[in-house]
């Protein structure tokens, strides 16, 4: 019997009708002759074998006393999860991002595995496009992208990998009588797991002062302005898209001295700036961000939640771009060394501490007070970076052109950038609640131009020409 992790767990719990706990990526591919639907869900098909995660379902411990778990789905059928829309005409990116943003404003059927496949055909240039979409229960970002090197070949006419014989299964399904008896020794240990999780908040609350003293960096996030996205968030989405060249990524790294992802934020926070600019002005006082790290192992490739969060000030209030990109540095060094201070004082989830029918509650007695919109600004993003391949992937045959992430926002965080790379691009996924941010597309139009300004700045000529990856 596998039982979700608390992480997993507190995902499930946290999921009301306006508050989805699913993510998405989407791919544009480039057909070759005889590729299509069909063809899609063949490959899916045969590829999910090496991914049996996405046959499993879940089972609800009765009465929410326990973490539910992971049973085989023994009527899986592959086109109960998979779907094919046409993409309005012109099929650009606007078009296909609305598509994307329509596929993330429903939730997952809970009763069967939770991913679904959508083919989304008419695209510019005679492209298509596929969506998998699955709930952050299932899978975090980075074993997200672990799952593309089983869906995706390097080669247009690689052959099907073999399956090995010791493939992962959930195990037998226990009986809801079952579940009910071991949930009893849970509920009697409710009282020790909250003793030991307030212990170990202390300990990692003490860890984190003698850091602060020792560093002399700031602890939490404090005096962060409200934006317009910070507010109450709502069941819709919208979804934009922006591309970038990794090689002038690199540039600007190389130049300034900084990571990767410093640049990959300062290109956020000078098209945030500029969108702030254009509409309620740029505060005083710098935005922050969330960062999901990965907490895996190296060498991890279960498709489970592994992550903490890092909180990065992304220098909004800098005029000068340099100066800017050098500031949010600074300040991932420090979140990085706070981070790292937390991880060594281990802590359960607080989805192991208490179970699903308490969490449920919370939850609901949260989203229906609007206690967390009320509460001071903490962060005022998520800003997600996910390394992805270097080289060419292809689908069933068919190139893949692009990599465009769809994710999650939260209540009063009603934006979310989520980036990957990909051979010699940097794609960075938009979504946000529209009723926060109507016109997204200025945003996700202010990254190219951020890149275009650092440049500049650093007297590294103009911005590597990036292939559109619609054939437009």
């Amino acid at each position: 019997m596998k039982r979700l992790g608390g992480t997993d767990a507190l995902f499930l719990a946290m999921e009301t009708p306006s508050w989805h706990q699913h993510i998405a990526g989407l791919t544009v591919l480039d057909p070759s002759e005889g590729f299509g639907y069909e063809r899609a869900v063949e490959v899916l098909s045969e590829r999910l074998s090496l991914a049996p995660k996405f046959r499993w379902k879940l089972k609800e411990v009765p009465f929410g006393l326990d973490r539910p778990v992971w049973v085989e789905d023994d009527d899986f059928r592959i086109e109960r999860h998979c779907r094919r829309i046409g993409v309005p005409a012109p099929g650009g990116k606007r078009e296909t991002a609305e598509m994307l943003s329509q596929i993330l404003e429903t939730q997952l059927d809970r009763r069967y595995p939770l991913w679904e496949y959508w083919f989304l055909e008419g695209l510019a240039g005679g492209r298509v496009a596929g969506v998998l979409k699955f709930h952050h229960a299932l899978l975090d970002g980075v074993s997200g992208a672990s799952l593309a090197t089983v869906l995706l070949d390097l080669a247009p006419d690689a052959p099907t990998p073999d399956v090995p014989d010791d493939i992962e299964t959930a195990g037998p399904e226990p009986s809801s009588w079952e579940l009910l008896a071991r949930s009893a020794r849970v509920d009697n240990m409710l009282a020790v797991n909250v003793t030991r999780y307030a212990g170990q908040l202390t300990r990692r609350g003490i860890a984190l002062l003698d850091y602060q003293r020792e560093n002399e960096a700031t602890l939490l996030p404090s005096n962060v302005p409200r934006v317009a996205w910070n507010d109450k968030v709502g069941p819709r989405r919208v979804t934009a898209f922006a591309s970038v060249s990794l090689t002038d990524v690199k540039r600007v790294k190389e130049r300034t001295d900084v990571k990767v992802n410093d640049v990959v934020l300062a290109l956020c926070s000078g098209a945030f700036r500029l969108y702030l600019d254009e509409h309620d002005g740029i505060p005083d006082q710098t935005l922050y961000t969330s960062c999901p790290v990965s907490t895996r192992a190296p060498g991890d490739t279960t498709l489970d939640n592994q992550i903490s969060n890092m909180f990065v000030s992304l220098a909004t209030d800098i005029d000068d771009p340099i100066e800017r990109v050098q500031a949010i540095a600074q300040s991932s060094r420090n979140a990085k060394g706070m981070t790292e201070a937390m991880q060594a004082k281990q802590i359960q989830s607080l989805g192991e501490t208490a179970p699903p029918l308490v969490l449920n509650q919370a939850v609901r007695a949260i989203h229906a007070t609007g206690a967390m919109n009320a509460m001071p600004t903490v962060v005022n993003t998520v800003i997600s970076n996910v390394p992805g391949p270097p080289f060419p992937l292809y689908f069933g045959g068919a190139l893949a052109t692009g990599m465009f992430p769809g994710s999650l926002i939260l209540e009063a965080m009603g934006l979310n950038v989520t980036v990957i790379s990909y051979v010699d691009r940097v794609d960075f996924g938009f979504a946000a609640d529209p009723e926060l941010v109507p016109d997204l597309w200025d945003m996700a139009e202010g990254i190219p131009k951020a890149m275009a300004e650092l440049l500049e700045a650093a007297d590294l000529g103009e911005p590597t020409h990036v292939d559109d990856p619609w054939g437009e």
